[in-house]
């Protein structure tokens, strides 16, 4: 017997959509308006998270989850080296945008971005 098996398919998004989600992102997990968040708003002083806590993930947890999650082992060994450093909401958007080329189904599932098919 054969069976139809459906395959999700993620188109790759526009860099505007990835920096538009991306602000998009940052507004839910600090629960700020999206329009009230600058690109230069920097993580730790415009932008605060809750305490930290052993049993629940604050803003900056969630975020540097983000951040990992869509990066490949070549710019994980940036950010290792310092070569890399993500400070501000400019910064973590342009982040996403470049590892959207290398990894964009996981930058997608990360930003909830539309466009996923099923065939």
């Amino acid at each position: 017997m054969w069976f139809k098996v459906k395959k999700t398919v993620t188109t790759i998004p526009s860099e505007e959509d990835v920096r538009r989600y991306s602000l998009r992102h940052l507004a839910e997990v600090f629960g700020v308006p999206e329009a009230s968040l600058p690109l230069d708003a920097r993580f730790g002083y415009e932008l605060k998270a809750d305490p930290p806590s052993d049993f629940k993930w604050n803003q900056f947890d969630i975020i540097d989850g983000d951040i990992r999650d869509v990066a490949d082992k070549r710019i994980l060994k940036e950010m290792a080296q310092g070569k890399l450093v993500i400070q501000t909401v400019g910064d973590y958007c342009e982040h996403m945008v470049r590892c959207s080329v290398i990894n964009h189904e996981e930058v997608a599932r990360v930003l909830r971005l539309p466009g996923r098919l099923e065939r």
